[in-house]
């Protein structure tokens, strides 16, 4: 029996977003695998790496969200203890998703088409 791709990352998540939100997500991530792939429509066989994208990208998201107001160790010296605290680094979307899109290259590698 076939899955849909909501109930799949639904199922892979302990807390997953309302379906509105998970469309949103859906639709970018599958945006970026069309740019990607030079293709028109996400391929049924790339079903699950789609899937898992979307929940790497929420799990990314979530845990920027958890880090907000957090302060990141920037210096420690050890004689006479100093540590410097400064912000935590926040990636844009774009970065995160090209991030995301470098782990799967090489199973989107075989749907990509090539433009003149």
């Amino acid at each position: 029996m076939a899955k849909s791709l909501i109930e799949i990352i639904k199922s892979k998540l302990p807390n997953p977003p309302d379906d509105n939100v998970l469309e949103s997500h859906i639709e970018e991530v599958a945006q970026s695998i069309l740019n990607y792939c030079n293709i028109s429509e996400v391929p049924e066989a790339l079903r699950f790496v789609h899937a898992n994208m979307v929940v790497d990208f929420i799990k990314i998201q979530n845990r920027s969200n958890d880090s907000e107001g957090q302060q990141a160790v920037t210096s420690i010296k050890e004689g006479d203890v100093t540590v410097q605290f400064g912000s935590v680094k926040k990636e844009s979307g774009e970065q995160v998703m090209e991030n995301i899109l470098f782990d799967y290259k090489d199973q989107l590698k075989r749907f990509r088409k090539l433009r003149w």
